[in-house]
């Protein structure tokens, strides 16, 4: 009878360690991921704010670059930028953003639409703000 209840005793001990210490990785795995995307907004803000330091005054000087990276392939939208910036740093960062979104999709498979964005035709100047035109 003693050895019977020290068994449940000690199955219900060791039932209760592996919950526990399960819950702790499933938290883990929610901070990380969390943390994962923190990293790709923070980049995607960087590269924002870079695009943002100059105004628009002349179409001419700004281009167009795809970011992000679906889980099926392709970008998930375009970035705009002048010509009068640092460009070398800012197509590092577009490229370094593109990269990180694509392990992102693969670490934490995920999926996506498979649609084709469609490509911009041209860029013009709004209230100081450069805009794409499809």
């Amino acid at each position: 009878m003693k050895t019977r209840l020290f068994t449940k005793s000690l199955s219900a001990l060791f039932l209760s360690i592996v919950l526990l210490t399960s819950a702790c990785k499933q938290e883990d795995l929610y901070s990380s991921k969390e943390k994962d995307e923190q990293e790709l907004k923070m980049l995607r803000a960087e590269i924002q704010t870079m695009s943002d330091q100059v105004s628009c005054d002349n179409p001419t000087d700004w281009k167009i670059v795809p970011i992000g990276s679906k889980s099926c392939g392709g970008a998930t939208g375009f970035a705009l930028y002048s010509i009068n910036i640092d460009t070398k740093l800012f197509l590092q960062k577009v490229t370094d953003y593109n990269s990180k979104q694509k392990a992102f999709n693969v670490k934490w498979n995920l999926v996506s639409a498979c649609s084709i964005i469609i490509a911009p035709k041209s860029i013009i100047c709004e209230n100081g703000k450069p805009k794409i035109v499809y």
